[in-house]
């Protein structure tokens, strides 16, 4: 064979060599760049759908005991006992005497009736957004051995007016006038119209007695109600501001992150609304 067939026979040799390189990293390379693509599809399946499985896994894991949660400054989803709550829901509306409920307020809309066994008074309605909170806060109280209770929640325009009507003629002395009579007995019990009792955001727990402050339950709620969202709505020596006496049985709910606010601040709900400049 003549040397330059050798060469020629050589060169088609490494050629075809080179070749079949190329076509082994071309191979290769497709091979490493498909799993690269399947392991990225995995990866986003897993990130996409582990995290619904943990919230899932933490709710349903909850108990009762876990309801001492470390809170953060404004935290939005709080878990109390077996309830994933809203920190930031709040109700601020004031009624008072000065701010008394318009005339088109809907008295009964939002109302859920409470089951027999949280309370202990005839009365038994409250506003349907805010009874989990309540729920919550009465349970953990019964887990830690206080029997706390609703006693008078919701109260319908009538029997508001009939409790009115019966503190007016109590506190009616020969020397007062009907005015008189009747602004005294406001400060006791507000008038139609003006009591928080008819909007289905406040309670008194247990019973509406001077009593109550030497319960375990007021001094649990004490400790407890604003981590909760309420607040105690008349406290002792505030009645300049709200223009009601102390009653260490009526909590109002205003949202958790506003009611440890306003316990941190030690205002009521009127001073805490013109502070943040809110009509």
């Amino acid at each position: 064979m003549s040397t330059k067939r050798q060469q020629a026979i050589k060169r088609r040799n490494i050629f075809l060599a080179a070749v079949a390189a190329v076509l082994v990293l071309i191979i290769i390379g497709i091979t490493f760049m498909v799993k690269l693509i399947v392991k990225g599809v995995k990866t986003k399946d897993v990130s996409e759908s582990k995290p619904e499985s943990k919230i899932t896994d933490t709710v349903s894991e909850v108990t009762s005991s876990e309801v001492d949660v470390a809170f953060d400054d404004t935290p939005d989803m709080v878990i109390l006992g077996n309830y994933t709550l809203d920190a930031n829901f709040k109700k601020l509306l004031l009624v008072n005497d000065s701010h008394p409920l318009p005339d088109d307020y809907d008295y009964e809309g939002d109302l859920v009736t409470i089951e027999d066994k949280y309370h202990n008074g005839s009365l038994n309605k409250l506003n349907k957004d805010i009874w989990p909170y309540m729920k919550a806060m009465i349970e953990k109280a019964w887990e830690d051995g206080v029997n706390l209770k609703v006693w008078s929640p919701y109260r319908s325009y009538a029997t508001q007016k009939m409790l009115f009507e019966n503190m007016v003629k109590k506190q009616r002395t020969p020397d007062m006038t009907d005015k008189q009579a009747e602004d005294k007995a406001a400060t006791i019990v507000a008038r139609p119209g003006t009591s928080e009792h008819h909007t289905g955001l406040a309670t008194d727990f247990n019973m509406a007695d001077d009593k109550f402050e030497q319960t375990p339950m007021f001094e649990w709620l004490q400790k407890h109600c604003a981590e909760y969202g309420f607040i105690m709505r008349y406290p002792k020596n505030s009645s300049d501001k709200t223009g009601v006496i102390y009653e260490s049985w009526h909590y109002r709910f205003v949202g958790i992150n506003v009611a440890k606010e306003m316990k941190e601040m030690n205002v009521t709900l009127e001073e805490y609304l013109e502070l943040k400049g809110i009509e």
